[in-house]
């Protein structure tokens, strides 16, 4: 199960749940218990519910997130077509590996911006 979709940049609802969990650990912990039980118990009721309290936090922690990973795809691919092709044969791999998830979170950020 993919957590991004490379097609469409589509972020899966347990990305969702996970950033959310983490906002609520970190401000209210008998919150985030509750939602870590509905997590549990599959409740999509009470998960609907969080996320809908919640996400305007919730976007602003993946927008961090994404434009973070963004930001160091960029940097690591610049460094790597530095490198010495003879030295470091993976280089191309390691590139064509930046670009797809550079590509997916321009995406995922696009996407993102879409919802406020």
């Amino acid at each position: 199960e993919l957590l991004f979709q490379t097609e469409t940049g589509e972020i899966a609802p347990k990305v969702w749940d996970v950033f959310l969990y983490s906002i609520l650990q970190q401000n209210d912990p008998g919150a985030a218990q509750q939602f870590y039980a509905a997590c549990q118990s599959d409740d999509e009721g009470t998960k609907g519910q969080y996320n809908a309290q919640y996400f305007e936090y919730t976007l602003v922690a993946l927008k961090e997130h994404v434009y973070t990973i963004l930001n160091d795809c960029e940097e690591l691919t610049m460094r790597a077509q530095s490198y010495d092709l003879d030295q470091h044969p993976r280089v191309p791999v390691i590139v064509a590996h930046n670009e797809l998830v550079f590509n997916t979170f321009t995406m995922t950020a696009a996407l993102l911006e879409q919802m406020g």
